[in-house]
């Protein structure tokens, strides 16, 4: 009697496997009618991928035993499909070597199914658009690579498919099938995966329904995402602005914003009575921060479908201008320069934060464009914007927030803002670097700011409580909030006064047992 056979398809990845496995599924009764192949599809595959890919061969071993099962249950020949048993894709946990894994992998699945015959089929695709697949791959999933160029010098992949395949040829000789990947649209990789397995007539693999292709991303959605990893945002920021692109929301409609008729929102304040005479130069400055100004309205319409312009991308030949931004016309052409190879509503809101820094008649509409682009287009904004326009919409929730929520929250962090952007200049004007920790354990030289406390290095509460209650301010309203978390964000992983205190503190031992929890995001470094 003849013995079982199991075909395991195994990859590489993006050769059409989720494609490839959605249509063994898909086709379940097909495969068995008139191939006589039962697919097994069960997540005990990834989970054995996942253990042996983690050198826990061990541990894969009860899973392993249970697919065997479920091989053996089977009414015919099987198939298999995960790419992942291949090993983990490249680039991820540093690993530059293309399936070192591959053969190991093999022998532990060949071990656990030595009841059956088996073969293993594995797709060799052109090695330059496969390199590309995979990067994308990582662009998607991951945040160390932001150029093709730099992923291909970090992959050792001279004579990719050669030295990959190797040992398991040698050991498996003709079980191991080569399967040269489809270049064209009239076979796909199911096909070729079919009509490499022996005995399957044509007919019955063209009775086969294709499943839906894999969508890779757009030119457009791989130069984002590589924006996306260059740019400074945190790493939680640069996930949702990928998974944004690349899976738009549910229920994606525009939210409902209101036009409030705020045209006259700037006015002088009346000049104290008592007002400090050291302080007259300073208010001479308060009467000019905004002045008013007749300007063309150069914003699109609020009703504007903003879902297109996340993938329209600004572009700007030659240098910076050099004019003047008193027309808004000149502004704009300022900001196009400011914002090339950015998503057209980062352009947007940087025009809106323009007009709302001066006093126009078209305060209400940019008022209500900020808090629209804010509202529904917050996971790229978050993932592509330098930090200086976080702090811009610091100052703008401040002066147009719809709501005193929202001008609490940019108050409180427009000063935090830019106080730290102050005093990190500061060091640098004295060549000190921004990870260095400090030499004392107290303040060495006398206090320029007479009364102004000073403390012992991990002897306060101080910063921990500043960054404690700015976010619990930013928790009181949802949009103004998220740009607060996001700059917090930043700023934990920066080099500042934050991390220079925390790995002060470790590096000289400091542990007053009064402020031994007090690190500077409530978190040991």
């Amino acid at each position: 009697m003849a013995r079982k056979t199991v075909h395991v398809h195994l990859g590489p990845h993006k050769t059409g496997s989720s494609a490839i496995q959605r249509a063994l599924k898909e086709n379940a009764d097909v495969l068995e009618a008139r191939c006589g192949l039962t697919p097994i599809a069960t997540p005990l595959l990834a989970k054995v991928a996942k253990l042996l890919n983690a050198e826990r061969a061990f541990d894969a071993a009860d899973a392993l035993e249970q697919i065997a099962d479920l091989c053996g249950q089977a009414p015919g020949d099987c198939i298999l499909s995960c790419e992942d048993l291949s090993g983990i894709l490249p680039g991820t946990r540093r690993v530059r070597e293309v399936y070192p894994a591959l053969w190991r992998n093999i022998a532990a699945l060949d071990a656990a199914l030595e009841a059956f015959d088996t073969r293993y089929y594995f797709f060799l695709r052109d090695p330059d658009d496969w390199i590309k697949s995979a990067y994308v791959q990582n662009l998607k999933h991951r945040q160390k690579f932001s150029k093709l160029e730099g992923f291909t010098q970090f992959l050792k992949s001279d004579g990719l498919w050669d030295g990959v395949t190797a040992e398991a040829s040698r050991h498996l000789r003709e079980r191991f099938v080569l399967i040269d990947y489809p270049s064209g649209e009239k076979t796909s990789a199911m096909q070729s995966l079919l009509a490499a397995i022996p005995g399957l007539r044509s007919a019955d693999i063209g009775a086969i329904r294709e499943s839906r292709a894999n969508v890779s991303p757009s030119d457009t959605e791989v130069f984002l995402m590589e924006r996306i990893n260059r740019s400074s945002a945190s790493q939680e920021a640069k996930r949702l602005a990928k998974l944004s692109l690349l899976s738009p929301r549910e229920n994606d409609t525009p939210a409902e914003v209101t036009v409030q008729d705020n045209t006259d929102w700037f006015h002088v304040p009346d000049k104290p009575e008592n007002l400090p005479k050291v302080l007259d130069p300073l208010w001479r400055r308060v009467e000019k921060r905004v002045r008013q100004q007749d300007q063309p309205n150069l914003m699109p319409d609020l009703d504007i479908d903003l879902k297109p312009l996340r993938t329209q991308i600004v572009e700007a030949e030659g240098d910076l201008p050099e004019i003047g931004r008193g027309r808004m016309s000149n502004q704009a052409e300022i900001l196009v320069y400011r914002f090339r190879d950015q998503p057209e509503i980062c352009f947007l809101l940087g025009l809106a934060i323009s007009y709302l820094r001066r006093d126009t008649p078209h305060t209400a509409h940019a008022a209500a464009l900020f808090q629209r682009l804010w509202a529904e287009e917050y996971p790229l904004l978050l993932g592509l914007l330098p930090t200086r326009w976080l702090i811009s919409s610091f100052q703008t929730f401040l002066d147009h927030g719809v709501n005193e929520d929202q001008k609490i929250i940019g108050a409180s962090a427009y000063f935090y803002a830019n106080i730290l952007k102050a005093y990190e200049t500061e060091r640098a004007f004295e060549d000190l670097p921004p990870d260095a920790t400090y030499p004392h354990k107290l303040p060495q030289t006398k206090m320029g700011f007479a009364g102004l406390d000073r403390f012992r290095l991990g002897g306060s509460d101080l910063i921990l409580n500043t960054n404690a209650l700015l976010l619990e301010y930013s928790a009181r309203d949802a949009i103004a909030g998220r740009v607060v978390q996001e700059f917090m964000a930043r700023a934990k992983a920066a080099n500042t006064i934050f991390s220079r205190m925390d790995q002060s503190r470790k590096a000289h031992g400091v542990n007053i047992q009064q402020f031994s929890n007090c690190w500077s995001f409530f978190d040991e470094p």
